[in-house]
């Protein structure tokens, strides 16, 4: 069963906001109207020039989301779902919908194609869209990101023999500032004595549930300026491990982590990979997944449609353990769907599907 995770961001505490974004004509159905968003930064807070501009970004999405708007089907004082032209590819126009409850502190929320509802701000006070008017006083707003994350490369190691540890070197690129992503796959359950060295942040470690025969750890962190040139990672009991360590840069670096998604279970010649539900949009949607054999194609991971990684295992022994991932860029923020990895046999397995932060506009 697939379990999801959001790591949403709480991005910036506001006294007071009113962001003006000036005015844009808005056709819809022919009639043009005009969009303004007035505004006047009324906290005394020091960094409320930063937090206006951030908060400006969020509402400039929201501005040019309907300046392209072709016909609405919802327009009320606090929610409005319009539609706008393919931005997919697959000839037919995409649907978007921004709504308030009319609760002040409740989110303002965004939906794409009747997709997962994510949150574009927090803590939201008054949004009133009466006669394409808007005004939004808010104490957090969820910032807008641009550019998009990019895969680097990767270092794995095996063992090949039953072990209690595993090492693996730092990615030779690695720089101040870049994300590390770490990924180690076990035989055997060793779910509760995984563990990642000093300095990591675990994301989780699976099985999720039942007697699957297999481990899968994944933890990530932000590269500092002295890092070590390997990592060591540990569980008990003894058993063959793959491991292997991705580096990332265009990520945000203060929350790069988004939200991921787990699921176990016994597949045969194609394992799931689950859907994540990102709140930003031109998340990086990362899968990968652990595997208690040798049963996998070596840098041939499946994932239709997405970069492949890796794919490998620790030996050729019935007792393996093996690993891969791949990648791709969702536009926009919502619902990943799911995808599958390709195997040769069966195999118990963990999957963990991960949506990646771009790196927050200036």
């Amino acid at each position: 069963m697939a379990q999801n995770f959001n790591m949403q961001r709480h991005a910036f505490s506001l006294l007071e906001l009113m962001i003006a974004l000036g005015t844009s004509s808005l056709l819809v159905a022919g009639l043009a109207s005009s969009l303004y968003i007035s505004s006047q930064a009324l906290s005394d807070n020091p960094n409320s020039s930063e937090q206006s501009r951030t908060s400006a970004i969020v509402l400039h999405d929201l501005a040019a989301d309907l300046n392209k708007a072709i016909s609405f089907s919802e327009r009320t004082a606090t929610a409005l779902t319009f539609t706008v032209p393919d931005r997919n590819g697959d000839g037919t126009s995409e649907t978007i919908r921004y709504a308030w409850s009319g609760s002040p502190g409740d989110p303002l929320t965004y939906q794409y194609n009747g997709g997962a509802i994510v949150n574009v701000a927090t803590d939201v006070q008054s949004f009133n869209t009466t006669a394409l008017t808007r005004e939004m006083m808010a104490d957090s707003v969820v910032a807008s990101v641009g550019g998009e994350v990019v895969f680097e490369e990767f270092s794995s190691a095996k063992l090949a023999s039953n072990g209690t540890s595993i090492v693996i070197a730092k990615p030779p690129g690695t720089s101040e500032g870049d994300l590390l992503i770490a990924a180690v796959s076990t035989d055997g359950n060793a779910t509760t004595s995984l563990a990642g060295p000093a300095g990591w942040s675990l994301i989780t470690i699976g099985p999720t549930s039942g007697s699957i025969r297999q481990t899968f750890g994944v933890w990530w962190k932000i590269a500092s300026s002295s890092e070590p040139s390997s990592y060591q990672f540990s569980w008990a009991p003894s058993e063959q491990a793959f491991g292997w360590i991705m580096r990332f840069t265009g990520h945000d670096l203060i929350t790069p982590i988004n939200a991921f998604a787990t699921e176990s279970g016994y597949a045969i010649l194609t394992a799931s990979s689950p859907a994540v539900i990102s709140s930003v949009g031109n998340a990086m949607i990362l899968r990968l997944a652990g595997f208690d054999n040798r049963l996998v194609s070596t840098d041939l991971p499946g994932l239709l449609g997405h970069t492949p990684i890796n794919m490998d295992s620790s030996s050729t022994s019935s007792s393996a353990a093996s690993g891969g991932a791949g990648y791709l860029i969702q536009t926009a923020a919502g619902d990943s769907g799911s995808s599958s990895f390709n195997l040769t046999g069966a195999e118990e397995f963990t999957s963990v599907t991960i949506a990646i932060a771009p790196e927050v506009n200036p």
